[in-house]
């Protein structure tokens, strides 16, 4: 036990520290971190050949779970979850415990329909963050405040509604705790990198760079059905020096009624056509700062060297193989 003795600082259950009861039983544990769009998950894996699991520890339905871990001097909070899945199984027995974040509600999961006119893509964020009583944060840009003449929500789930509304502009959003996150990918692909690995830092690696479907350039084309005339929106976006780029052009369509609003969409289609184009995942000795929404910069490993996205990162402790981290990444640039 002594990875895990080690390594988690705090487990609470329904608002009760519970770390000293349960950290002699818990022999595996697990933490996926996700940057946008999806629920974060944890599971904790406890032996319980003397059944406090199967009958006084059992918890009720909705109870919420909270897991820190790392070093007290350096944590991760995991954040709220709310317990969704118990699972036993015999001989010997043993007790797995699930949970999704809390702050992805019900209510966020529930489909519903509204119609935004004449509002800002900040103000649509703004409307759902009120609704559910979370704080937006995020740095406003003028992406955000391109106004959207009409954009409607038909029995979609607020969550597959922000999802979609991101994926459109390019905008990474994400629920953690009582914040709706809303935020540029460009601006977020700025931050300065918190970390650097060397290749000799990393125990595992697999870099992946695709040559097709990659595009140079986008176009969007709209329609007026009144006149059956058909207008296009090219995006080419300036040429690193030295780099060698793909003539091809992506092609899309959009219902935008405005020059701004059409042109933020195909930068959007040729980013989120790209964006995969570099992608890898590392495995390394757990780091409570290797979290999704990162930079990092990895270096001695060739072309592959330089800037990385982390898009989600996975956590996990057991006695074997102790605290790890993998994550996957996206190249930046």
């Amino acid at each position: 036990m002594e990875a895990l003795k080690k390594n988690i600082v705090q487990v609470t259950i329904a608002g009760r520290n519970v770390t000293a009861d349960v950290t002699p039983y818990l022999s595996q544990f697990g933490y996926n971190d996700k940057e946008e769009a999806e629920s974060d998950d944890i599971t904790l894996v406890f032996d319980d050949t003397e059944g406090h699991w199967q009958n006084g520890w059992y918890p009720t339905q909705g109870d919420t779970l909270t897991v820190t871990i790392g070093q007290p001097d350096m944590p991760l909070e995991c954040g709220v979850f709310e317990i969704d899945e118990i699972e036993l199984e015999l001989a010997p027995d043993r007790v797995t415990v699930k949970g999704i974040a809390a702050a992805i509600t019900k209510e966020l999961r529930t489909r519903s329909s509204k119609a935004f006119e004449k509002q800002s893509l900040r103000q649509i964020a703004q409307y759902f963050a009120t609704k559910h009583g979370l704080t937006l944060t995020g740095d406003e840009t003028d992406l955000q405040n391109i106004e959207i003449d009409r954009k409607t929500q038909e029995r979609q789930t607020d969550l597959s509604f922000l999802a979609q509304l991101g994926s459109e502009y390019d905008i990474i959003f994400s629920i953690r705790g009582n914040r709706l996150i809303f935020i540029d990918r460009e601006t977020l692909d700025a931050q300065p990198s918190v970390l650097t690995f060397r290749r000799t830092d990393l125990s595992k690696g697999r870099f992946m760079d695709k040559t097709s479907q990659t595009y140079g350039s986008a176009s969007v084309s709209s329609r007026n059905m009144k006149t059956n005339s058909v207008k296009s929106f090219t995006y080419t976006p300036a040429v690193v020096d030295g780099q060698k780029g793909t003539i091809e052009m992506w092609q899309g369509e959009t219902t935008a009624t405005t020059e701004a609003q059409a042109q933020a969409q195909a930068k959007a289609g040729l980013i989120n056509n790209n964006k995969d184009k570099v992608t890898g995942s590392i495995t390394v000795a757990g780091n409570v700062k290797l979290v999704a929404g990162v930079n990092i910069e990895l270096t001695d490993i060739g072309r592959f060297s330089g800037k990385w996205h982390v898009m989600s990162s996975a956590h996990t402790i057991n006695n074997s193989d102790g605290y790890v981290t993998t994550a996957t990444l996206r190249k930046i640039g």
